[in-house]
């Protein structure tokens, strides 16, 4: 193969994966799927063109069970096998999710593991105190955005209203939390004083002190944490600087922002 041709092989691939990635995925009731792209979104209807055809389509949402956009987002429209079940029947009153929330260090993300720890210590802060509500658990919390194809990356091109249908539950807490080194200080222990006189047993010893000290570093700790009802309302926001310079001052936060929220039963 000449370059020529090598060369065009891959610009064609390529262009043929922008159109890919681009693409709005149709779900039918029936299960079906249409690949194309949402053209108009109209109260009653949706305009629609097959992937690599050019004709415009009228689809009745009534017929459609949801539709997932090229951007990520997911737009459920009727309640079937293939989507979470949003009827009206489905009880979300008094429930209550955690999201994991996301974590900033030193103005750079940290790992999964990390938003996930800081959602597990936000459940069992609120769940110690929920009365009549039920907090969901935080491992079924995950496995239902994982099976809808929710992750960090892509989560903010979903309403919390529709994060809360997902999750069948009236209330989403979400929240961040950022830790930032600050200044550091230096704590010195004993002296440094030679020839000291001191009794030992009775006699007078000379003896030589010594001195240490141990460098401390200091952070700076903000966290928001925000409550959304499934119409998609935020309820609370708040954001709190942590009075504590440690590195897990975090955790005090956290209960004193939840105290402060509807949720949070005294």
């Amino acid at each position: 193969m000449s370059i020529k041709k090598h060369f065009l092989t891959i610009f064609f691939l390529l262009i043929g994966f922008l159109v890919y990635s681009q693409t709005d995925t149709i779900t039918m009731t029936d299960g079906s799927e249409l690949r194309g792209k949402v053209v108009k979104y109209n109260p009653n209807d949706i305009t629609f063109i097959h992937q690599n055809e050019t004709l415009e389509y009228t689809l009745n949402k009534k017929d459609i069970s949801k539709i997932t956009f090229s951007s990520g987002r997911i737009e459920y429209l009727n309640a079937t096998a293939t989507a979470p079940n949003t009827s009206q029947s489905v009880d979300y009153k008094n429930k209550v999710a955690i999201l994991p929330f996301s974590y900033v260090r030193d103005q750079e993300k940290s790992n999964e593991t990390m938003t996930k720890k800081i959602q597990q210590e936000t459940y069992t802060i609120f769940n110690s105190k929920k009365q009549n509500l039920k907090f969901q658990d935080p491992t079924e919390t995950n496995a239902l955005l994982y099976k809808a194809g929710i992750n960090e990356s892509n989560m903010q091109g979903f309403t919390m209203g529709e994060i809360a249908h997902i999750l069948n539950v009236e209330y989403v807490i979400s929240g961040l939390v950022s830790i930032e080194k600050t200044n550091t200080y230096t704590s010195n222990y004993g002296s440094s004083n030679t020839d000291v006189s001191q009794k030992n047993n009775g006699a007078k010893v000379n003896s030589t002190g010594s001195s240490s000290s141990t460098t401390y570093q200091n952070y700076n700790t903000s966290i928001t944490m925000n409550i959304f009802s499934v119409n998609g309302d935020n309820l609370f926001t708040q954001n709190h600087n942590s009075f504590w310079p440690y590195e897990n001052a975090y955790k005090a936060t956290l209960e004193y922002l939840a105290k402060r929220t509807p949720l949070y039963k005294r």
